[in-house]
């Protein structure tokens, strides 16, 4: 379901660069997903402390790779955008994040996606 959550066309050199993905028919005002190198580079960088105050507790829909070690419940991941970055970069996943209409996200203005090999 994750792979489906996010379409990007990003190349397999390292010269890639991420596509933005916005097709507001479905919802999706802006969302991006990262390769392998881009979530490492990602998790070496401030940006993930700046995703986390664009994507607050309580406004983010969190997916997460079955197989992620961070805590959660059913309902729930108890976890931050730097931790789902960095367990993405650690465990050379993608992580990838969009703002969409609420009304086309269970509610929630953001989603942050994570898949791992």
């Amino acid at each position: 379901m994750a792979g489906a959550v996010f379409a990007t066309t990003v190349g397999a050199n390292s010269a890639s660069a991420v596509t933005p993905i916005i097709d507001p028919g479905k919802g999706i005002y802006l969302a991006v997903l990262f390769d392998r190198g881009e979530t490492a580079a990602l998790n070496n960088s401030p940006i993930p402390g700046l995703l986390d105050r664009v994507a607050p507790d309580g406004q983010t829909l969190m997916f997460v790779d079955p197989a992620s070690r961070l805590p959660q419940d059913e309902d729930v991941v108890y976890a931050s955008v730097p931790d789902v970055v960095a367990e993405a970069a650690v465990r050379n996943g993608v992580f990838g994040i969009g703002w969409y209409n609420p009304a086309d996200n269970a509610g929630y203005p953001v989603r942050v996606v994570e898949i791992l090999p």
